[in-house]
Parts: structure tokens; C-alpha cells; sequence
């Protein structure tokens, strides 16, 4: 990721240019190289589309909510905004703007625009440490502070401003023609009866931090193939910005834990999230799992594992953002009822959340799969979207929610370990990586590992330490 594209007012102002642009229409050759070519009614839509995007976030940050500092650390120690350093918009369109303009920008007639050289301001962090979200930068446009504490870049001018308009509107003409929804899950997975699940939620930005922690979880994975355990490797869905085949290529499977010469041997997984449909979802479901990792999964976005005395039913609440398309429900009813085995839910949207609190959180899910919660057969769920790791008590009929959203995405950690927890939290990894003003939380993934009647769960930081163990009976 390029540090210019995770800068919300960088964004914006290049949104407006390329609305400027658009107003143009397409113009050949360059709209007529995309394939198939984007014509004057895919540019009017597309317009439309970015300007009423433009003008929301004009008004307010589509970037993540609930991770902003308190205002007597914000007045004592001047952190940043959060958009200023990784913004990461949950706003389909201001994604796939995002998207446009990095594919551009790391075009081979580009290269001498990018650079993974520090900047020579800014005096946020040391050159010689690690690059707490990246590195990558625009060489001809260096940060600034204004009055506000704004962190601002100076104007950077597009060396082809009319094949970025016609990425962008290839980009919405995606979202507009959403990729079919896969109906058909593929047959269920035994797993052994001492299998190891190692899961990881929103990892797919490709940044350094992200890249540890695929090394992480290689670890386990070597660890696992050592004492011959069925091993499943899952990821609960989000590539960024918007889920372009270039993305899952550059920042999802090259750094993906599972070489693929392990293809036969290991078996990976991987869940839709709101990201991945964000440019519609089609190389989510054509290039991603097409790889021979993702084949067990049979180019469908939900499915069932299972063994003796355990089912998992991974679930996909992407392709209705935050809700559950059929036939999901009936289906899990369905396996739910032949099946006495006891119930794990994977999702990438929340089933509910203590900062996230609004009526429609996971209410489409709670809602059609009530008679599976109410059964007090569903012993654990583990979800990502949010950026954070945190354990909560028994809430909505199950017994062991947990979220592990904080594979890959930045964000400030501002809660001090001190601090209450929020109820329903009974656990929330709050330890942090402070650079310069700001305090960032650290990243990690969730080991699973089978064992009769029990499982034993292992919370594990980018470093490869666990934080903290539990276990799922």
C-alpha cells in the first residue's frame, strides 16, 4: 500500500479530479484498452456513483470507526487522525478509487514515482524501524501539518488522469454487476480428530506487519505438519481496497502461509468479506479460489467441516453487506438438524459488537439464524470486520463469541490495559507498538486445536507469543 492512498484528504482530492475527468466521457484509446471496454452509459454511472460518494465523505470519514484517541490524549499529545495514516474506507466506491489509483501508480511507466524510501519530514518515527503501516510512498509528495494537526500531503499531478477514470469505472461497473451468488456449497470436509484450524481475520493488505504474521502462522503450520495434524488454514475474508485480481495476487497469495506446493497436503479457506465485494466480488470467487490452495472450497463462499464431535459452518455476510443471502439459513438448519455434533459459526461480519453498537450489527444473522442459536448447540463463533481481537461472555445463546478481525489492518489501540472492559468483553488484547505521538495495537491470529470433547485456543500476536489460551468444551 502506498502511504499518499492511506491519507483520507489525499483521497478526496483526487476523487474530485477524477470526477473532473469523467465529466470528459471516455476517451480512446485508453478507455478501449480495459476489457471488455468501458463505454459512455459505464462513465455516466460511474459519475454518479463517485459523486455522491464524494459528497458523503465531504460531510464524513468512511474510514474505521471507534479507533480515534480521547481528546485529553489528543490535546496533551497531538496523535494524528487515524485517516491520516490508514484509511481504510468502508465506502465501496472510495475503495475502488483507492484501487484505480494504486494499480496506476505501480505501473511499470510509473515506477519512478514510487518509493520505499522514508520521507525526509514528518518526524513521526525512526528511519531505521520497522514501517508500522508502510513504507511505499509517492517519491514528489511529502506530508505536512496544519493548524489542525492535519496530516497533509503536497498536490501530486496523475500522469494519466483518463486511464484512472476508466479504471474507477470499470471498478463500479463491478460493484453495479455484482458477481453471481455461488448457491451450491461444496460436500462437507472431515477434519481429524486432532486438527488444528488456524485462523486469520482481514489480513489481506499485504503490508509488512501483515507479512509477519503470515510468518507467524507459518510457524504453527510447520508445527502442525511435524505432529501430523489435519490442518485447515482459514482467512475470515477482506482484501484491500476493493478486491481487485491484482490485489489478491499482490497482497493475499503471495504472502499466503500455505506454499502452493501444499496444496494436497493443507487445505485453505477463505470467507467474502465486505472488501471483497466491493468491485463486485468477481475475483473473489474467478482468481482467488481458483488457486489450487482454495480448491476444497469449490468456488462457493460458505461451507461445513466437520468431525466426530464438532461442525464449523463458515458463512458468507458479505455478498448482502452485513446480512446472510440465501440459501444460507435454510441450509445450515438443514445440516444443523442431521447432525448432532456441536456448532462453530465463522463469519466475517459481527454477530454483535460492544463498539460497533448499533441496531443493524449482526442483526440480519441473529435474526435468520435464530433457530440455530436458540438450539444451545452453537458453542463458539469467531468473526473479524472489526480491526481488534477481543473475547466476550456468552451473549446471543453462545457460549464462546470471539473476535479476531486484527490480521492485517492498522489501527491505534485506545484503550490502556488498565482500563475496564466494556461488557459483554471478558478479554482484549491491548498491547501496542508506539510510534512517535501515536499508539498502534498489534496484530494476531487464532490457533484452534482439536482434542476430543475440548478444544484449546491459542491468541497469538504478530511476533508469534501468545497472549492468551483458552479453552472451547
Amino acid at each position: 500500500m502506498i502511504e499518499q492512498l492511506l491519507n483520507r484528504e489525499f483521497v478526496v482530492s483526487q476523487m474530485e479530479a477524477i470526477g473532473e475527468e469523467m465529466r470528459r466521457g471516455p476517451r480512446p484509446p485508453t478507455a478501449s484498452s480495459l476489457s471488455p471496454p468501458v463505454n459512455a452509459a459505464d462513465y455516466a454511472a460511474a459519475l454518479e456513483d463517485l459523486e455522491l460518494s464524494l459528497a458523503r465523505e465531504k460531510q464524513r470519514s468512511s474510514g474505521q470507526p471507534s479507533f480515534e484517541p480521547s481528546p485529553p490524549e489528543r490535546r496533551s499529545d497531538w496523535p494524528a487522525e487515524l485517516d491520516d495514516f490508514a484509511f481504510i474506507s468502508r465506502d465501496p466506491v472510495v475503495s475502488i478509487v483507492q484501487s484505480a489509483l494504486e494499480y496506476r501508480y505501480n505501473a511499470s511507466d510509473n515506477a519512478s514515482h514510487v518509493t520505499d524510501e522514508e520521507p525526509e519530514g514528518d518526524g513521526r518515527r525512526n528511519p531505521e524501524d520497522d514501517p508500522v503501516v508502510t513504507n511505499r510512498r509517492l517519491r514528489h509528495s511529502q506530508p505536512w501539518r496544519d493548524t489542525n494537526n492535519r496530516r497533509v500531503f503536497e498536490a501530486f499531478s496523475e500522469t494519466d488522469p483518463s486511464w484512472v477514470s476508466s479504471l474507477v469505472a470499470m471498478g463500479i461497473r463491478g460493484l453495479r454487476q455484482r458477481h453471481a451468488f455461488n448457491s451450491k456449497p461444496p460436500e462437507p470436509v472431515a477434519m481429524g480428530p486432532n486438527a488444528r484450524l488456524i485462523m486469520v481475520g482481514d489480513w489481506g493488505s499485504g503490508l509488512p506487519r501483515a507479512q509477519k504474521v503470515a510468518t507467524a502462522m507459518r510457524v504453527y503450520i510447520e508445527e502442525a505438519l511435524h505432529e501430523q495434524r489435519d490442518t485447515h488454514v482459514v482467512h475470515l475474508g477482506d482484501v484491500y481496497y476493493s478486491g481487485w485480481e491484482y490485489e489478491y495476487k499482490n497482497r493475499f497469495l503471495e504472502h499466503w502461509p500455505v506454499r502452493l506446493s501444499e496444496a494436497g497436503r493443507l487445505a485453505s479457506w477463505s470467507l467474502n468479506g465486505n472488501h471483497d465485494m466491493y468491485s463486485g466480488g468477481h475475483a473473489y470467487f474467478d482468481f482467488l479460489l481458483a488457486d489450487e490452495r482454495f480448491r476444497r472450497q469449490g468456488k462457493a463462499s460458505f461451507f461445513r467441516l466437520y468431525n466426530d464431535l464438532w461442525q464449523i459452518f463458515a458463512l458468507d455476510t458479505a455478498w448482502d453487506d452485513n446480512g446472510l443471502k440465501d440459501p444460507q439459513a435454510e441450509w445450515i438448519k438443514s445440516e444443523f438438524d442431521r447432525n448432532p455434533q456441536r456448532a462453530i459459526l465463522l463469519s466475517h461480519h459481527q454477530l454483535f459488537s460492544a463498539y460497533e453498537d448499533t441496531l443493524a450489527v449482526g442483526r440480519t444473522m441473529r435474526e435468520k439464524l435464530a433457530p440455530v442459536l436458540n438450539s444451545g448447540r452453537v458453542h463458539a463463533a469467531f468473526w473479524g470486520h472489526e480491526h481488534r481481537c477481543v473475547l466476550y461472555d456468552a451473549f446471543h445463546n453462545v457460549q464462546y463469541p470471539r473476535l479476531i478481525g486484527h490480521g492485517g489492518v492498522p489501527v491505534y489501540m485506545t484503550h490502556k490495559k488498565d482500563e475496564p472492559l466494556v461488557a459483554p468483553v471478558s478479554y482484549e488484547l491491548r498491547d501496542s507498538i508506539s510510534k512517535g505521538f501515536e499508539s498502534w495495537a498489534v496484530f494476531g491470529f487464532a490457533i484452534l486445536d482439536f482434542d476430543g470433547p475440548l478444544i484449546n485456543v491459542r491468541y497469538v500476536n504478530e511476533f508469534g507469543e501468545a497472549h492468551h489460551e483458552e479453552q472451547i468444551r
